[in-house]
């Protein structure tokens, strides 16, 4: 699974309005996830088509508390595009993860882990 840091400073706002869910990811009611000022986005390839958000967040929760998490997909389709981004609230989560899952992690489905 390939997870290149793309720095990012800036991250786009959410909206827990109406049904307290972001990108699929359910958050309790009136938490409000909060992120560093240099937190980083993580692009994450090599996903199978067949996993959502809602199988990935497992995966990478184990490295911190998750800001967003968005599987890309197509406009006009709505099918999976087998990437996705990746923000940590910490700055220091995103690149444990970093460490842990470039080059050395594979998902099923996935034949070797991708470069970058």
């Amino acid at each position: 699974m390939a997870a290149a840091a793309a720095g990012e400073a800036a991250g786009a706002a959410f909206s827990t309005a109406n049904s307290g869910r972001v990108n699929g990811l359910s958050r309790p009611p009136g938490a409000i996830a909060m992120k560093d000022h240099d937190a980083i986005k993580l692009f994450v390839g090599q996903i199978p088509r067949n996993l959502e958000e809602s199988d990935l967040k497992p995966l990478f929760e184990e490295f911190g508390r998750i800001y967003e998490l968005t599987v890309l997909k197509d406009r006009f389709t709505g099918m999976h595009k087998g990437c996705a981004f990746l923000t940590y609230c910490a700055r220091d989560s995103a690149l444990k993860a970093q460490s842990a899952l470039h080059e050395q992690k594979t998902l099923p489905g996935v034949l070797t882990p991708a470069c970058a």
